[in-house]
């Protein structure tokens, strides 16, 4: 081989070993942007989610802060309210201070009828004088030596005694654990209890008797 093709050949040598240099390069060059790249991307991801939480935290803040101004400029009127609360019980305590006890008695009857509280079988003492606004004092008292009612209690269970005949009369085919639940007994025993203490015979035989006798009315 002659001198210029030794020459010819070294550069042309040469000039692959360069091209193979430039491609390495350039594909570790290429590795390099596209791993900056999806390190970008993850990074971008990550500060979306970010924000995304930091929008819900300013949303629920927003809510709060908005539901605490609502809560503040209803404070007035809750007051207000509380107030007028206030001088009607105080007011209704005046008024029922001043009753002979029959006259309490009487409005007492008539509390009964329109909040119908004897049909709550976990009823006390103390709720039944806080829904009617008296003191426990002046509600036990009036039962104290009473010729009819022997205690609060027995007031009571003559309320459901009654509203239980009424729903044995006008209820059918309700079953007797559902009239006594209705009126306010505890349970079927002591509904019936109750029924056969006062009339002498069970809820049944007393509902069959109504049956008939509407039947010979009807007649």
């Amino acid at each position: 081989m002659s001198g210029p093709q030794i020459l010819i050949a070294a550069i042309v040598i040469v000039l692959l070993i360069a091209f193979i240099i430039t491609v390495v390069l350039q594909n570790a060059t290429a590795k390099e942007i596209i791993s900056a790249n999806t390190k970008l991307v993850e990074n971008q991801n990550a500060l979306l989610e970010q924000n995304k939480v930091l929008t819900e935290e300013l949303k629920d803040s927003k809510e709060a802060l908005e539901n605490a101004i609502q809560r503040r400029s209803d404070i007035p009127d809750e007051v207000a309210k509380l107030h007028e609360q206030t001088r009607q019980l105080r007011e209704h305590i005046s008024q029922t201070s001043d009753m002979t006890d029959e006259e309490l008695l009487a409005w007492l009857d008539k509390q009964m009828e329109e909040t119908r509280l004897f049909t709550d079988s976990g009823l006390t003492l103390k709720v039944m004088a806080k829904a009617l606004g008296l003191t426990q004092k002046r509600l036990s008292a009036l039962f104290k030596d009473h010729p009819k009612y022997n205690s609060l209690g027995d007031y009571i269970n003559e309320k459901r005694f009654l509203e239980g005949c009424r729903l044995l009369r006008e209820e059918p085919n309700w079953t007797i654990e559902a009239v006594g639940a209705e009126a306010g007994f505890g349970g079927r025993r002591t509904f019936q209890t109750e029924v056969k203490r006062r009339l002498g015979i069970t809820p049944v035989q007393y509902r069959m008797a109504c049956s008939k006798e509407k039947e010979k009315s009807e007649e």
